[in-house]
């Protein structure tokens, strides 16, 4: 498969002008408002992929890493572990065969795995294996560099900063790596400068890291899914059709959909579409959508049907599905327990619409991960 500097026809060596030059004329050649044939869709959408990359100096700088070290070539100083010279007193090292390192070749993996996502624009899933690298290999510094560069592109300047020092420390002479030290901290020193606002001037100033943001939002979706739970005792509603009231059928969509998008960004659930295959096969109905079909229908059969399937077949359990069969099972559950009016009908077909709703909330953040 064609890299992106193949399909705008350019070296690696190619400057930004030449890259804008080359997209306009192939943008001329095979829009689809100007060549008709399924070739040139394809194609085109090709060319504004490889455009949106290359034409983003720091999404290119990530690109050509990972491009070189698809191709074999050397990682650099800032891929490996520093070394300390041998000391004179010592004799001169013989020629021997290094010894494998699982951890920093898992590390370097992981780095791959963080540049692609960066490069994609999917910042929490960057985010996530540069820190598996670090964690795996503490002292490699391209794991900390690819932390702040995702930091700053989210605009959390004093994290990246931190990230920032612990890369430079690492590998003082990458001087790259000092520029984006230097314009993250003229960014931070022009913030603090700024006059604050005359009713904040007093305040006290509450600085937390990115994650327990994160940990606090968590918080905040568990607490309103349980939060629906006791309006589903409390405040019922008036039961309309099989004993459903118009109240329950909103706490079930609303605590479904938010428990989809909770567990999402909370990583318990792979991505949807490797949890629930949707491409279709020949002339056959894909496997995701038979099951969020059935799912709708009957969410019991759905269970049942799904772990039938799993055992006969020998491919085991989804560990995402089981989950959100799991969670959602449990959901339906709880509100049967608690709704007052009819709980047997709220348990058999309660799962229904918050399945349907769950897989909503999961597809929901799934897209906004894909975006920076």
């Amino acid at each position: 498969m064609q890299n992106h500097y193949e399909v705008l026809g350019l070296s690696m060596q190619a400057t930004q002008e030449a890259i804008r030059r080359r997209y306009r004329e192939l943008v001329r050649q095979y829009h689809p408002d100007v060549n008709p044939s399924p070739q040139a869709k394809e194609r085109f959408l090709r060319i504004q992929e490889a455009y949106q990359v290359l034409s983003d100096p720091e999404r290119r700088r990530h690109y050509d890493a990972l491009l070189r070290l698809q191709m074999g070539e050397p990682p650099s100083a800032r891929y490996s572990q520093p070394r300390t010279p041998p000391q004179r007193s010592s004799p001169p090292p013989q020629a021997s065969q290094p010894k494998p390192n699982p951890a920093l070749d898992e590390a370097r993996r992981a780095i791959l795995q963080a540049e692609r996502a960066f490069i994609q624009g999917r910042l929490q899933d960057a985010l996530y294996w540069a820190k598996q690298a670090t964690r795996l290999a503490p002292r490699l510094a391209k794991g900390h560099e690819i932390i702040g560069d995702v930091y700053r592109t989210q605009g959390h300047y004093d994290a990246a900063l931190n990230a920032y020092t612990y890369a430079i420390q690492l590998d003082p002479n990458n001087a790259y790596l000092q520029r984006k030290f230097n314009a993250t901290l003229a960014h931070t020193h022009a913030q603090s400068v700024s006059p604050p606002s005359p009713v904040l001037r007093n305040l006290p100033a509450l600085k937390l890291p990115p994650e327990w943001k994160l940990y606090a939002a968590q918080s905040l979706g568990w607490g309103a899914v349980l939060f629906l739970l006791t309006l589903a005792y409390t405040a019922p509603g008036a039961p309309l059709v099989l004993g459903w009231s118009l109240n329950l059928v909103t706490y079930l969509g609303l605590a479904g959909f938010l428990t989809g998008f909770l567990m999402a960004v909370s990583r318990w659930v792979a991505p949807i579409g490797d949890a629930f295959p949707w491409r279709r096969r020949g002339g056959q109905i894909s496997a995701g959508s038979a099951l969020v079909g059935l799912s709708a229908l009957c969410f019991p059969l759905a269970v049942l049907l799904y772990t039938l399937l799993a055992l006969t077949q020998g491919g085991g359990l989804s560990r995402s599905v089981a989950r959100t069969f799991g969670v959602s099972g449990a959901l339906t559950l709880g509100f049967a327990l608690l709704y007052p009016h009819d709980w047997l009908y709220t348990a058999l077909f309660g799962g229904n619409l918050l399945f349907l709703a769950l897989v909503g909330g999961w597809y929901l953040a799934d897209n906004l991960r894909l975006t920076p």
